[in-house]
């Protein structure tokens, strides 16, 4: 079953107009049955389960997140399936929406095609694409590593991801550990908690040469190079805190000819696709996926029912914004949820003392 649509899709599986499949997804007058039988059959043929039902009731979820850039890995792609997956369990509708700086906004266009919520992953262009839905009245949740005023989200508790690598690679006897991390709006906090997880932990200064940092580009090359500076600095562990950047440290181990975990452990923090199944298979400090798209769109439902209250008179107004209600009501209390990662040990780190 597919995992997403577009309206394009649709659309182009139809053989009908985007504005024409728009009309009959919103029950719109002026349709013909042959436009809602064509939008039907495509929808069947792209795998949408009961997607005339849902699309009826108004419950279409867009789920928007950046477009990883080239090279790059999508770091949210697990939890991206997880929230679909979850969507068309509850005979809903999945659409979605891509953003980057080439990459018109689809606000107005998820308005006019009557979306009732969405879950925004991560930051870069997302967190204004997240701005401008909630500006045009949708319910917005946001899933990211950093925290965003003014919407109801939940944060992925990278900082406590960091410390729990860095105690489990000081357990197991390295002292010479590096981190490498995105160039995005969680890199300070990740670089914050890992010194300080160093000094705490080890008793030391935790300077520059003492716990390495690298912030790196996007892309695969990015990670090797990051890879190869912190092997020029003797680190005999890293962290990782995106896929691109461990794939990048397996590139540049095997140019270098060097074993994971035998001459050199590595770490993941957050997602990594395939992990159990590539060579090795890594360890990782991860969230449980499955649970977390469960509360994204438990909380989601929570704020579009508050959203059809306001719209109706009966309650305060609920867009992501949390915006005061008509009549002076007070401003609802947004969620704003931190989840803790959990260690996931498979065969990338070794204690260093059987190096």
């Amino acid at each position: 079953m597919r995992s997403d649509i577009s309206l394009k899709q649709i659309a182009a599986a139809s053989g009908l107009s985007v504005s024409t499949v728009s009309r009959v997804l919103r029950e719109q007058p002026g349709t013909s049955a042959a436009a809602r039988r064509a939008v039907a059959v495509a929808l069947g043929t792209l795998g949408v389960r009961h997607g005339d039902e849902a699309a009826r009731s108004g419950t279409v979820i867009a789920v928007v997140h950046a477009a990883p850039l080239a090279g790059d890995v999508d770091p949210f792609e697990s939890l991206y399936l997880e929230i679909v997956e979850r969507i068309f369990a509850l005979g809903w509708v999945a659409v979605r929406i891509q953003t980057g700086p080439d990459l018109a906004s689809a606000a107005e266009v998820l308005e006019s095609f009557g979306v009732a919520g969405a879950v925004v992953l991560g930051g870069g262009s997302a967190g204004p694409e997240a701005q401008r839905l909630a500006a045009h009245g949708v319910p917005v949740i946001r899933v990211s590593n950093a925290r965003h005023e003014g919407f109801a989200q939940l944060v992925l508790d990278s900082g406590e991801g960091i410390r729990t690598a860095v105690r489990h690679l000081i357990h197991l006897g390295h002292r010479r550990i590096g981190l490498v991390v995105p160039e995005d709006s969680a890199a300070s906090t990740r670089v914050s908690a890992f010194r300080r997880a160093m000094a705490d932990v080890l008793h030391i200064p935790a300077t520059r040469d003492q716990a390495p940092v690298v912030v790196a580009g996007p892309g695969i090359l990015a990670g090797s190079q990051a890879a190869d500076e912190l092997l020029e600095a003797q680190c005999s562990a890293a962290i990782s805190c995106a896929p691109a950047i461990t794939f990048g440290f397996l590139e540049s181990t095997r140019r270098l000819r060097l074993a994971v975990p035998q001459d050199f452990s590595l770490l993941t923090v957050g997602d990594m696709p395939d992990a159990e199944v590539i060579h090795p298979p890594m360890s990782q400090v991860t969230f449980d996926w499955a649970a977390l798209a469960e509360a994204a769109l438990r909380e989601l439902e929570r704020l579009m029912r508050a959203d059809g209250a306001g719209a109706d008179g009966s309650g305060a107004g609920g867009s992501g914004g949390g915006a005061a209600g008509a009549g002076g009501g007070r401003t609802p209390q947004l969620p704003d949820y931190r989840v803790s990662p959990e260690l996931v040990l498979r065969a990338s780190e070794r204690a260093i003392g059987r190096r």
